[in-house]
């Protein structure tokens, strides 16, 4: 399932939204990827993480949520990807299991 949760604003705000807001976005998140599958939230009035329970599933939330800008960190052990994208001028970051990149040198 895949739902548009991407931002619908022309310009962005101008200012942070209120943490209000942000937790409805939140909620909206949780909504639509599903609660059991996200084991940490955390938020401040112009950014939302996520870290999946499985970080096997981290692609497939940020992608349900529109995200499509990934970062991979191969320094880190293990290494991970976090995947970003507004949603409503809000930074949204999802962290997930390094991706496999195709073609990638090792």
């Amino acid at each position: 399932m895949r739902i548009d949760l991407r931002d619908r604003s022309a310009s962005g705000p101008t200012t942070a939204p209120s943490f209000a807001t942000v937790l409805d976005l939140v909620f909206a998140i949780l909504d639509a990827v599903g609660p059991d599958r996200v084991e940490l939230v955390t938020f401040t009035r112009d950014r939302v993480s996520l870290q999946p329970a499985d970080l096997a599933e981290g692609e497939r939330i940020a992608r349900t949520l529109g995200l499509d800008s990934p970062l991979d960190h191969r320094m880190f052990g293990p290494g991970h990807t976090l995947w970003t994208g507004s949603i409503d001028g809000v930074e949204v970051q999802v962290r997930s299991a390094l991706r496999q990149v195709v073609g990638a040198a090792r």
